[in-house]
């Protein structure tokens, strides 16, 4: 699919998600109700968001470390950098830059950077689909799930065995890739070869019981101050519903609504996920827009703060970004030395 179908498709569900979030909402309540919230909460909410990106980095230092060292590669930094990219670039374009900002340090390639990329996503999903069956069990209203629970769990435990299976069979697996890398052109040859070896070794480490571990906590870490930052805003707009509850099952419904093709800064299914979260304990539409936006406003300023913090302590550019990727593309196409 070209780019220019992918950023149409992304602004026709952006258009259908904002009539469907902004659709019925009684602006004076939304004005009234944000105007009322909670200050004090506030803060907490963009303590989660500044901890969820330095969780984020934490764990993927861990994934990249399995490839080899690391020396002063700014793995926090270009986590920064990444998100601030979801937030302002279309297509989800931070995924790239963070593999490209890491690459920099020259002990990691972009390639093999962006399979350990790969397997954070694998290790989110894991995570969501548990989080996703405890929504069920604690959100029993939650008509439009209940039929999801096998489901639910049939797919985390077949990624579970797919997991184990691939670390099981890395060795043959990378000698396959090896043979069918050996049919490209030398371009395509390293690019596969790098991310394949990447996601290989990555999710063999999770073989050492440290790794594993370490993965598994800082993933449900994620995830937790995740649900954490919706309970503070529904205390910050004094919200009557079960916090616990609201937090993991507006958690897993906005991390689905957010997955899909959109605009940057996922503008309106961040508000729709959030209101048919909210739609499940009884909260009117405009209170949960209004929560939706306050959730949405408060991550996007930090998350984006950061990231600037980030490139003006690498005294970095989205120019410079481009030009390390093109530099990169260029060297991966020039003709190996034997």
């Amino acid at each position: 699919m070209s780019r220019a179908v992918q950023i149409g498709v992304s602004l026709l569900i952006t258009a259908a998600a904002l009539w469907y979030s902004l659709h019925g909402v009684e602006f004076g309540e939304f004005l009234h109700d944000l105007s009322d919230a909670r200050l004090v909460w506030i803060g907490p909410l963009a303590a989660t968001a500044a901890a969820s990106l330095w969780l984020r980095a934490r764990r993927w230092q861990i994934l990249l470390a399995t490839l080899g060292p690391l020396g002063d590669t700014p793995v926090f930094d270009a986590t920064n950098i990444g998100f601030m990219g979801n937030m302002v670039l279309p297509l989800r374009a931070g995924e790239a830059i963070k593999p490209i900002v890491v690459a920099r340090s020259g002990y990691v390639s972009i390639p093999a950077a962006l399979a350990t990329v790969a397997l954070e996503r694998l290790c989110d999903l894991i995570m969501l689909g548990m989080m996703g069956v405890l929504a069920i069990v604690l959100v029993p209203q939650a008509d439009f799930l209940q039929g999801k629970t096998s489901l639910l769990v049939g797919a985390v435990g077949v990624a579970l065995v797919g997991v184990v299976a691939v670390i099981r069979l890395s060795p043959w697996l990378e000698r396959q890739l090896d043979t069918i890398a050996g049919w490209l052109p030398a371009f395509l040859s390293r690019i596969v070869k790098e991310a394949g070896r990447g996601f290989l070794h990555s999710l063999s480490g999770l073989a050492d019981l440290r790794v594993l571990v370490s993965v598994s906590v800082y993933t449900a870490l994620i995830w937790a101050v995740a649900a954490a930052g919706f309970m503070a805003v529904a205390l910050a707009l004094d919200i009557s519903a079960p916090l616990i509850p609201l937090g993991i099952a507006t958690t897993v419904i906005v991390a689905l609504a957010v997955s899909v093709p959109s605009a940057p800064g996922f503008i309106g299914v961040f508000w729709a996920g959030s209101e048919l979260a909210l739609g499940l304990f009884g909260v009117e539409k405009s209170m949960g827009f209004t929560f939706g936006f306050l959730s949405w406003i408060v991550q996007l300023i930090v998350i984006v703060s950061m990231g600037m913090w980030s490139m003006s302590r690498l005294k970095l550019s989205f120019g410079d970004v481009r030009e390390v990727a093109s530099s990169e593309s260029e060297a991966a196409s020039s003709p190996e030395v034997p």
